[in-house]
């Protein structure tokens, strides 16, 4: 269903009323529902319960062809959450995190924005654990991954990012390691400038990769280490590797067991206001492979590898409309070898403004070069954190 004139003008007249309605109270990082000491029951008073959320609207133009909610404005990644957690001791505490991802477009039934194969509601992260003052936190669930917290999360600064690194271009960052694993145990710590991170992908439900492949994850394991230099300067590195089986419904079944690599390393430097942040990540059987002729027994490319760079500088601005703009430019280039003769290369222009009540938007323009001729795209993108 296409919306009429009347209906669309309705739309943006209630958007305009709820912006304006928004921005009539102050926005904060986290709504603390429940606080430590204030209930005066010795059992509810250690539990500190706060929600949140952000909404991110946004438009991509490209040049060529592209999916009509593009241009038409889709929701590009809203989520919100839930976190708590219960001291047990001034050190000790036990900790939960829940965070669901929406489809406003979707949840709405505004049928010209959003995609019709899409999910309308997802679960991005949902752990618990206990997190310690000397022995460290350790958690059990859907949870961002070693490689993410080492690497890849130091260099997901812009818009249209993650072209290069694991977090998204494997089978699924749900299921790989890459991002969010789950049903995953992770450890971590931190002692004077070096911080350990370890975790473990216990055995997870076949997943559809296509209409007849299967990807199952069998387990996985990963090992991170951190670096600081100084206060603005950190070294990382991390190990990832996947054991997968990949089935064929149709091909008499077939079926091949992969040992699925990646290895990366992230420089990240912060001086005064820049962010500086170069990584540098090592694929084995991890990119889906590009050919046509991709099956069980060659689902995913021999070897390759990614890089980023990205470099900012913020301007603090500190007026009552006007927070902060930072201007910046970032590079990423993926390489799949093993007989796939894959390039892509991207360079990114943006900024990304910073203004009153939980407000910030991404305008970016992507330059693409690539085996499969990527179109050049525009992506303008809202924010509202709350």
């Amino acid at each position: 269903m296409q919306f009429t004139k009347a209906a669309s003008i309705r739309i943006l007249t209630s958007s305009a009323a709820l912006a304006l309605a928004v921005l009539s109270v102050p926005a904060h990082a986290d709504i603390t529902v429940l606080s430590k000491n204030k209930t005066g029951s010795a059992i509810l008073d250690p539990l500190t319960v706060a929600v949140g959320g952000s909404l991110r609207p946004g438009f991509v133009w490209n040049n060529g062809p592209e999916p009509g909610y593009y241009k038409n404005g889709y929701d590009t990644g809203s989520r919100l959450h839930a976190v708590g957690s219960y001291d047990l001791s001034d050190h000790t505490s036990l900790i939960a995190y829940y965070e669901m991802g929406l489809d406003m477009g979707h949840v709405l039934k505004w049928d010209a924005h959003y995609d019709h194969d899409g999910y309308k509601d997802i679960q991005r992260q949902m752990y618990g654990g206990i997190k310690d003052d000397t022995w460290g936190t350790l958690t059990y669930g859907h949870q961002y991954g070693v490689y993410y917290d080492t690497v890849g999360g130091k260099s997901d600064m812009w818009d249209n990012d993650g072209l290069a690194s694991a977090n998204w271009i494997g089978f699924n960052g749900d299921y790989d390691g890459g991002e969010r694993p789950k049903n995953t145990i992770k450890y971590s710590n931190t002692w004077g400038k070096w911080t350990v991170r370890a975790d473990y992908l216990l055995p997870e439900d076949e997943k559809y990769a296509d209409e007849s492949m299967r990807y199952r994850r069998n387990h996985g394991m990963g090992l991170g280490v951190e670096y600081a230099f100084q206060d603005d300067l950190t070294l990382g590195a991390a190990w990832n590797q996947t054991t997968a089986t990949v089935k064929d419904d149709t091909n008499d079944g077939q079926s091949r067991k992969y040992k699925q690599k990646f290895s990366g390393m992230a420089l990240t430097w912060t001086p005064n206001n820049w962010y500086l942040v170069t990584t540098a990540t090592y694929y084995d059987h991890y990119v889906p492979s590009r050919r046509d002729t991709a099956n069980a027994t060659h689902y995913f490319a021999g070897d390759g590898y990614g890089l980023e760079a990205f470099g900012g500088y913020t301007f603090n601005i500190d007026k009552p409309w006007l927070t902060s703009i930072m201007p910046y430019v970032a590079q990423d280039t993926l390489r799949l070898k093993g007989g796939e003769n894959y390039q892509a290369n991207h360079t990114y222009v943006g900024v990304w403004t910073t203004v009153a009540y939980g407000f910030s938007f991404y305008l970016e323009r992507t330059f693409a070069s690539s085996s499969d001729n990527e179109p050049d795209t525009t992506w303008f993108t809202i924010y509202y954190d709350f």
